[in-house]
């Protein structure tokens, strides 16, 4: 149907008839689909309807006239991924990643092309205005199988039969040293988290994807909550043990979370970056 009203009216019928909260609105003869979302995504305006943020679907329109009918069922869209996205496999570029410290835990693997695509244009979003949760939707999102089946087993059998602070440590230093850091905005210009699986492509990374990908694996690996930690220009991430661990920490309601920084070259578990105040700072914790 190409750009036209008809094709905007067809989308808003598919996307109401799948359950979907949206509206209507028209400027200058010209029809726009406008779609309620839970969250407040970054960097696109809205219109705010009975309370929910309403957004222009791909169109930029400052002043609308807006039907306000509600349809039966209808639910904002959830911009959380709770599973794994099922992509058509597209082979990436084998990467080699290799520990300063362990030159013997050398981890290859070949992420989804196809994926990688999807997180690029996949927009950044708060929950309840709550900035520092922005970066949970990422560190949330699940490692496909595919990936967990090339990269566990060569971690597994390096921390097998550890303590979890061995073990915690073992992790901690291959992601300080395995991944080369770099400001987002020298690479990318503005500023830009990853996904758990980006931070598998990308040549670069800095604090917060670090965070977001050791996190992930401490969760599936260890079976230990983690936290994501906000100090201001950095993000660091902590560990609740179920032994006892020394060190720096923040009390999460009722549990004791030790600081890992995956940014902070060689410091041990339980060591906070100079000049980074944890009894300020934001914490969150993770799924």
């Amino acid at each position: 149907m190409g750009d036209t009203n008809e094709a905007t009216l067809l989308t808003a019928y598919i996307y109401c008839q799948s359950g979907y909260q949206m509206r209507m609105g028209i400027s200058n003869n010209r029809l726009y689909l406008l779609y309620a979302c839970d969250h407040g995504i970054f960097d696109k305006g809205y219109f705010e309807i009975d309370g929910k943020k309403f957004y222009l679907f791909m169109a930029d329109v400052k002043g609308l006239n807006i039907c306000n009918v509600s349809f039966p069922q209808e639910k904002p869209m959830s911009l959380l991924i709770s599973k794994e996205q099922l992509f058509d496999f597209a082979k990436a570029p084998q990467r080699i990643l290799k520990s300063r410290d362990y030159p013997n835990v050398t981890l290859q693997n070949c992420v989804n092309k196809n994926a990688m695509d999807f997180y690029s244009a996949y927009p950044t979003s708060m929950i309840n205005d709550n900035v520092v949760s922005r970066w949970a939707m990422y560190a949330n999102m699940p490692l496909p199988e595919r990936i967990k089946k090339e990269l566990f087993p060569a971690l597994q059998s390096k921390i097998k039969g550890l303590s979890q602070l061995d073990a915690m440590e073992k992790l901690l230093r291959f992601v300080q040293t395995a991944f080369v850091y770099e400001y987002d905005d020298k690479v990318w210009g503005h500023d830009r988290a990853f996904f758990p699986e980006e931070t598998l492509y990308y040549p670069y990374c800095d604090c917060e994807d670090r965070s977001i990908f050791l996190s992930r694996i401490v969760r599936d690996m260890l079976g230990l909550k983690c936290i994501l930690i906000f100090y201001p220009g950095h993000l660091a991430m902590a560990v609740h043990f179920t032994e006892n661990v020394q060190g720096d920490y923040i009390m999460l309601d009722g549990m004791k979370f030790v600081v890992c920084d995956p940014t902070y070259i060689c410091a041990p578990v339980g060591k906070t970056m100079p000049s980074m105040d944890n009894k300020t700072a934001q914490v969150i914790l993770l799924e």
